[in-house]
């Protein structure tokens, strides 16, 4: 009984609280959408399609702000945002043509207030 009530208020419960993962991909030197919009709690992974090495940094190029940073993306790279707004991205080798930006809003699956970031491959 403790089970399937359990499980009932899971099926039952509103389900846009519950964290995604988005992806962007990397695509001839563009980040592709270049701008995405997800909840607070979403993971969002970069998926570089090339054999070019990127970059996937936050802040505004040439200016890195230090909330997230893949130095070498060579397949893929994730980071959770647990704050709402605006976070702007770009690649320190290419800041030019590569550039992106995250809105993150304040829908939030968890409640958790700080960034974390996952890891390259």
């Amino acid at each position: 009984m403790f089970l399937t009530s359990i499980l009932l208020s899971l099926l039952l419960s509103p389900q846009e609280g519950w964290a995604e993962t988005v992806e962007v991909e990397i695509i001839k030197s563009v980040f592709i959408p270049t701008v995405i919009k997800v909840k607070k709690g979403d993971t969002i992974r970069w998926v570089n399609t090339e054999e070019l090495l990127h970059t996937v940094t936050s802040g505004k190029a040439p200016q890195s702000d230090g909330k997230f940073n893949a130095a070498y993306v060579k397949k893929e790279f994730e980071v959770t945002l647990d704050n709402a707004g605006f976070f702007d991205y770009y690649c320190e080798l290419h800041p030019a043509i590569m550039r992106g930006v995250v809105i993150v809003d304040q829908a939030s699956p968890g409640g958790n207030e700080k960034p974390t970031s996952g890891g390259s491959r």
